[in-house]
């Protein structure tokens, strides 16, 4: 395997936790235990709307990998030597399903059969029925629909199919599926999608928690203090995971003012950074990630995608 390959390759494997991401998995847990508890009561779900690369997804991920895999193992549904990750994608406590591409209410089915494993046909109404009948025959206790900024029609559908699929709408359909007592949800997307999912004051009101996942304030003390965590506990994983000798120290000087600034407060985007500057420090045969690598990164990876100056080249000060 190219020194690149094992890279991008360990890069999947890193998990970072934090405050805010343990205070969203309590919340889940807190949702399942609704459906154990009340499960003919209607249900209702709580909310991640944040900007791209805020940790939303890997908070999901984690939340599968760890509690719910423990859940699983505790019940026997699993050996606890099976691998965690096949674990989490087996399992139905918690089903994740990803949105992209999802623009009718048949997709949305289509898709939530697919996470259960079903393979079924149908019309619109019958799809929903299955939906949910397997999900009360299986025990599901949560759904998690990730990227729901894609439930707006695409442009080349018809005037007419969009009438004839969306009067009620994508949205409507998740709340029937509330109110029935299907299953509480948890809905995630980009800041922007929260206006799209909750026109409905209906849906609205079925919210009982939004969970913050918005960029990190570095002029706030306890936001600062998780950032600069992260990128500490990022430094470290590099020689965790294999990729490096040493320890890559993140903390040092304006490093971490840098990596906000280039981020502008999102994990997501410095895990990018750091990504491109560990392939950059092993091409070089460096021990570990260097601050020269990182500027080198955001040269290479991040100018303009992200930001359009390097602060480690022109400094936090000037660039502010």
């Amino acid at each position: 395997m190219s020194k690149r390959g094992k890279i991008w390759s360990a890069f999947n494997d890193i998990r970072i936790f934090n405050d805010r991401l343990l205070d969203a998995h309590d919340i889940f847990d807190d949702l399942r235990q609704v459906t154990r508890e009340s499960p003919n009561e209607p249900k209702r779900c709580a909310t991640i709307f944040a900007p791209t690369h805020s940790g939303k997804s890997m908070c999901v991920k984690t939340y599968l990998e760890t509690r719910v895999v423990d859940e699983a193992i505790k019940r026997g549904l699993f050996p606890k030597d099976m691998e965690r990750k096949e674990i989490a994608s087996k399992q139905r406590i918690v089903v994740y399903i990803t949105l992209e591409g999802v623009t009718t209410i048949k997709n949305l089915a289509e898709e939530i059969l697919r996470a259960l494993n079903v393979e079924e046909e149908g019309n619109t109404q019958q799809l929903l029925k299955l939906c949910y009948d397997h999900i009360l025959a299986l025990g599901v206790e949560l759904i998690i629909v990730d990227e729901v900024q894609h439930l707006k029609p695409t442009k080349q559908r018809s005037k007419f199919a969009e009438r004839q699929e969306n009067d009620a709408g994508i949205a409507n359909t998740l709340k029937v599926m509330l109110i029935r007592g299907v299953c509480p949800m948890v809905f995630i997307g980009v800041t922007e999608a929260r206006t799209l999912l909750f026109g409905d004051d209906q849906l609205d009101g079925r919210v009982l928690e939004e969970i913050s996942f918005d960029r990190l304030d570095y002029g706030v003390a306890a936001q600062r203090e998780m950032f600069i965590e992260y990128c500490g506990m990022l430094g470290l994983k590099l020689k965790e995971h294999g990729m490096f000798e040493e320890d890559s120290n993140f903390l040092d000087g304006d490093i971490p003012a840098c990596l906000y600034v280039v981020s502008g407060g999102r994990v997501g985007y410095v895990s990018r950074i750091v990504e491109q500057a560990a392939v950059i420090a092993a091409k070089a045969g460096s021990p570990c990630v260097l601050r020269s690598h990182l500027e080198a990164a955001v040269n290479k990876w991040a100018i303009p995608r992200i930001i359009d100056h390097n602060p480690f080249a022109i400094g936090v000060r000037k660039a502010g």
